[in-house]
């Protein structure tokens, strides 16, 4: 049985994979300057993942969005989301 954080970081592994196919990454990696991701390929991953794990992302606060610098920082954030669990 895979535990919530288990499910985030596959789930966060899988979405990263589609905007960045053939990239190697882990928890420290960081988003922009290591995955060269822009900020549309960052709400794109986002709006997946919110719909993935049932979460409205306007419940996002701009701190939660200040956050996301690394790979990590994605998982920690959709871990702590009730959706998680469920997925």
């Amino acid at each position: 049985m895979l535990l919530a954080n288990d499910k985030v970081t596959l789930e966060v592994t899988r979405q990263l994979q589609q905007v960045t196919p053939g990239s190697l990454f882990g928890p420290e990696t960081d988003l922009k300057a290591d995955l060269g991701l822009s900020s549309l390929s960052l709400v794109s991953v986002l709006t997946r993942l919110c719909d993935t794990f049932d979460v409205d992302m306007l419940a996002l606060t701009d701190a939660d969005l200040a956050r996301l610098d690394k790979v990590g920082d994605l998982i920690a954030l959709f871990s702590r989301m009730p959706g998680a669990a469920s997925v």
